[in-house]
């Protein structure tokens, strides 16, 4: 494309209605993409109504896409080549696109955000429908192989043929942070995902039967974790080991499913304390295993005095398994893992009574089975190398 100059645009989306907290929101986004293409070449520009990454010779442009993808508060992107803003130059950029992109027939866009100008949005187009039909394109409306887009500001115009969707959502960190309560199923990454999705910063809370945290952290639970690390950089996991809960609770018989889930909360809101989160991501889908019927669920989050997310309430297993796959989990959370969530209960409770749970908790002394599996507790951080899982803190 000669001297013309490559960059990728980014668009805010709902982030530009967020009125005078807008700018709140934007200079999250903006910390959040230099964290997660952090190594990559690329100089970051606000350009008032979108961001311009723009790129050097040698920058991976092909490693910048697919990262920026993944953070969320982007709605959409293209890769532009900037041009100076008069017909002459946009036209000649235009046609060489086009002879790059080989395609037959185009259906040709222009917006002039600057009015200053002589020339308007049509007189642009005009221009480009002459300067296709000579190159042998043709220009048309319907049943057109690719599209044309010019965007002219003040200083520059922007040529590109392709806008790519984002992931949409509020920059993670923007709602404020979490605990996401995370097995080793299908359903809780999924969960964290649509929690980073609306803005929150995850902190992973593992209860494992492992007889030690390190057996935990080389498990898939690492790995689960650094896939989605993808989506938000320099989240960290806690591991706490379930043998002293399963200790206190070995006379619990029916309410043993009920009283695990009300302890991992436990765990969570403690652990919301340390970490200043504001609330609890969990993967329950209502009605989906027997701790997750509207009864157990009410028994479970007794005494829980910080809100409980629950993304996936009104989803079905295959729509999360879905989910789970464009994500890129689903092939870990499904091999083999003995998760303390799948407890083994004959004839477990599904219509818990919450004076019940509570009167069992009482009895296995629940508070002091929280502080004591939390001290056995060991906390890891993603580890960046090749291998990916994670190191101990």
């Amino acid at each position: 494309m000669g001297a013309n100059k490559k960059l990728l645009i980014a668009h805010f989306g709902e982030l530009w209605l967020r009125g005078r907290n807008r700018n709140v929101y934007i200079k999250m986004l903006k910390k959040n993409i230099m964290s997660q293409l952090k190594g990559e070449r690329f100089r970051l520009e606000d350009m008032y109504d979108r961001l311009a990454l723009r790129l050097d010779a040698d920058s991976d442009l092909n490693s910048i896409k697919s990262k920026i993808s993944n953070i969320f508060g982007i709605s959409a992107y293209e890769v532009a080549y900037s041009t100076k803003p008069d017909i002459k130059h946009i036209v000649s950029t235009s046609k060489a696109l086009l002879k790059e992109c080989g395609a037959k027939s185009v259906r040709i866009h222009a917006h002039r955000s600057y009015k200053g100008f002589k020339f308007n949005s049509m007189d642009i187009i005009r221009r480009l429908v002459v300067a296709a039909e000579k190159i042998g394109v043709d220009p048309c409306i319907k049943d057109f192989e690719k599209e044309l887009y010019v965007s002219v500001t003040k200083d520059e115009a922007f040529v590109y043929m392709e806008r790519i969707r984002g992931s949409g959502g509020l920059p993670v960190g923007s709602s404020g942070k979490c605990i996401v309560l995370l097995s080793g199923g299908i359903d809780s990454p999924v969960a964290a995902w649509y929690a980073m999705k609306r803005g929150l910063f995850p902190v992973y809370l593992h209860v494992h039967g492992f007889s030690s945290n390190k057996e935990a952290m080389d498990s898939k639970i690492s790995r689960i974790t650094r896939i989605l690390s993808k989506y938000s950089a320099g989240c960290s996991a806690y591991y706490v080991p379930s043998h002293i809960f399963q200790l206190g609770a070995m006379k619990s018989g029916r309410y043993e499913l009920v009283l695990m889930k009300s302890f991992m909360l436990s765990l969570a809101e403690s652990v919301a304390k340390k970490e200043g989160a504001d609330c609890i991501v969990t993967g329950e889908s209502l009605g989906q295993v027997a701790s997750q019927t509207i009864h157990n669920i009410a028994a479970e989050e007794s005494g829980i005095k910080i809100p409980i997310m629950r993304p996936l309430i009104g989803f079905d297993k295959v729509e999360i398994t879905e989910q789970a796959k464009r994500l890129g989990t689903f092939e870990e959370s499904i091999k083999p893992y003995r998760d303390v969530c799948s407890i083994n209960s004959k004839n477990p409770a599904t219509r818990a009574d919450v004076s019940t749970v509570k009167e069992l908790a009482a009895g296995m002394n629940m508070r002091k089975v929280v502080r004591r599996s939390l001290r056995m507790a060991s906390m890891a951080a993603p580890n960046q190398d090749e291998n990916g899982g994670f190191r101990q803190k």
